[in-house]
């Protein structure tokens, strides 16, 4: 059969000379309009005659649709489906003209991963080259006629997808098989693909990587997945967002038949750019504190050994941001919390809340079971955190604290090279959710077994990676050997990214803790500090505004010029300039190691500190305690 035979079937076949009509090098793409109102290319006669300096080219239709396989696979697995269709292509391979019985309309469909094109499925506003020259050096296309059956439109696309989505598994493939297999596996059962497909899909996916005989292994394998139904899901592999979005979009259209223009595509992380100028010039509003001095917005992670009090302290946070009541005599933003307590149940929180003369109170919620990260716990908390801020009874959510994170972390394999880029790749997105939500969560730990190594940093101490100490802050609780539990040698140290770093005594009783003061081993403060904090003291009072309820706050060079007029650094700088420059030094010195050790605390304005405010509080009564 011949190129007449396709004209007669009614395909829309034309011509071109591709040195003329075509850029020279690549014979397949035409300098002039080939479809529309300015169309050169007509649709041939069965009257015309084939000449062997033309290339010839088909537009496929709806009622005649063409279909691209770009990779071997594809090829290979696209001839045995479509056996007996028109094939045509480079050697006479590549592309199916498949005749369909109730044509409907689409666009263009593609199947990628990366950059690379899979598979195609092309009808009206296409073109194809059938047969002559395309590329140089001399690269051609033919074909072969064959009495094509008709198909149905809804078969030819599940069979698309079908082969698209396992040369897309093919082409991301690393790793073990295993650990590869489980977050597919995974993501097909979370999108209710039926068993039948799935094992069919994962069986062509090991017969095409050169693995049949793990088959009989797998096939029991995803049987047990499907029916313990806890999947894990794409997030889990060292994929791009956008191979996640092209392979969930294909499982997806295996499931559903979603039109691809309904299934949501993801945002591509755009890079903007910004001048160290302009950055320096912008006046920044302060970040805010939602315990001051103490606790920001993001992810920070609570250590310390265990049985040290940290339910009681994280309750005893919770608590007070829900209630607006101090924190450690620091004054609070209120607001909602989000208890996710993973080690207990109502019948221990009652109990440790009666214990801690907690009052009643609607925006503390707490939850005892929940997904693990990477599976669903994300979603569910910003999705918590929507609907009580759409909630006009409620206040904005604050505050999440996970207990705890080893019981929220699912101990499926991630993502990653190395211990830390695991560890990365299973809280970032979190994190990202909880700065974006302006919230902050805090996930508490433990130390990591093993003896203590002298003058070892106390932060190294944490369980797991260190990419959990780099994130938002940390706080631990450390106590001295031998001490119980109610010892005031407590120490509780914070180390944050928009925190001076810091350390306290504070003490547990009767399930309270209560501030002691600054780690200062009982010494009290040397002379140098003791007249910063009076000049500090003094900056803050004159600038602070009652009417408005506005804090003063203090800088550098303001402090230095009242300490000079207060005599207590060398004023004169005729007199003794080497006294007068090394005053200057003493003071800005002594403010970073005071803003270090919590003495001073971020100010309202740039650069500025202030003297932390400690609220009173609230005298422990007897009386109230049912024990």
């Amino acid at each position: 059969m011949s190129i007449h035979s396709l004209i007669e079937k009614g395909v829309d076949v034309f011509s071109y000379i591709p040195d003329v009509d075509s850029f020279q090098g690549n014979y397949k793409k035409l300098k002039y309009a080939w479809n529309g109102e300015n169309n050169k290319f007509p649709t041939l006669s069965k009257d015309h005659v084939v000449a062997d300096h033309l290339n010839y080219a088909i537009r496929p239709s709806f009622k005649f649709v063409d279909l691209d396989f770009d990779c071997e696979l594809a090829v290979n697995w696209g001839n045995q489906a479509f056996n007996g269709c028109h094939k045509f292509g480079r050697n006479g391979k590549g592309h199916a003209l498949v005749e369909i019985t109730n044509p409907q309309s689409f666009s263009r469909k593609q199947i990628k991963f990366g950059e690379k094109v899979l598979v195609e499925m092309r009808g009206e506003g296409n073109y194809s080259v059938l047969q002559g020259k395309l590329s140089d050096p001399i690269g051609e296309a033919s074909f072969s006629i064959a009495d094509s059956p008709e198909y149905d439109f809804n078969t030819v696309v599940e069979q698309f997808y079908t082969i698209g989505l396992v040369c897309q598994l093919v082409e991301g493939y690393s790793g073990s098989v295993n650990d590869y297999l489980i977050p597919i596996v995974g993501e097909m059962i979370f999108q209710k693909l039926d068993s039948d497909t799935i094992h069919y899909l994962v069986e062509n996916f090991l017969t095409a990587i050169s693995r049949s005989e793990r088959l009989g292994e797998t096939r029991k394998s995803v049987d047990a997945m499907i029916k313990k139904n806890n999947p894990s899901k794409l997030e889990r592999l060292n994929w791009s967002t956008q191979d996640m979005f092209e392979v969930r979009g294909s499982i997806i259209q295996l499931v559903k038949g979603v039109p691809e223009e309904e299934i949501v595509k993801p945002k591509l992380t755009t890079m903007d750019w910004v001048s160290l100028g302009t950055i320096i010039k912008r006046e920044y509003e302060p970040i805010e504190e939602i315990v001051e001095g103490m606790l920001t917005s993001g992810l920070f992670f609570l250590a310390s050994k265990p049985k040290l009090g940290k339910s009681f302290l994280t309750m005893q946070l919770c608590h007070s941001i829900a209630t607006g009541t101090a924190f450690l005599g620091r004054p609070v933003i209120q607001g909602t919390v989000l208890f996710v307590a993973l080690e207990d149940n109502e019948r221990r929180i009652n109990s440790r809340s009666k214990l801690m003369g907690l009052d009643e109170c609607d925006n503390f919620l707490l939850s005892f079971t929940s997904p693990k990260l990477m599976e669903g716990l994300e979603e569910a908390l910003v999705k918590k955190i929507h609907a009580v801020r759409a909630d006009p009874n409620m206040l904005d959510v604050k505050l999440i604290i996970l207990d705890t994170f080893i019981r929220a972390k699912s101990s499926k394999k991630v993502g990653g090279n190395d211990a830390y880029e695991e560890g990365s790749f299973l809280i970032d997105k979190f994190q990202r959710d909880m700065l974006a939500e302006n919230v902050c969560a805090m996930a508490n730990t433990h130390d990591k077994k093993g003896d203590e190594r002298k003058g070892e940093d106390t932060i190294n101490r944490m369980i797991g990676t260190s990419a959990y100490q780099g994130q938002d802050g940390n706080w631990r609780l450390d106590r001295a050997r031998g001490t119980g539990i109610e010892d005031p040698e407590t120490t509780m140290t914070i180390v944050a990214r928009d925190l001076p770093e810091q350390e306290y005594q504070i003490k547990l009783n009767n399930g309270t803790w209560t501030m002691v003061g600054v780690a200062e081993k009982g010494e009290k403060h040397d002379k140098l500090t003791r007249n910063i904090l009076t000049c500090v003291e003094a900056i803050c009072e004159a600038m602070s505004d009652d009417s408005r309820e506005v804090v003063g706050d203090c800088k550098t060079v303001e402090l230095i010029a009242e300490m000079r007029r207060s005599n207590f650094i060398e004023w004169d700088e005729a007199n003794n300039k080497q006294k007068f420059d090394r005053g200057d030094w003493n003071v800005k010195a002594k403010v970073k190691s005071m803003r270090k050790r919590g003495l001073l605390i971020q100010g309202e304005r740039y650069g500025s500190f202030k003297i932390p405010k400690v609220v009173d509080e609230i005298p422990y009564d007897d009386d109230d305690c049912p024990f």
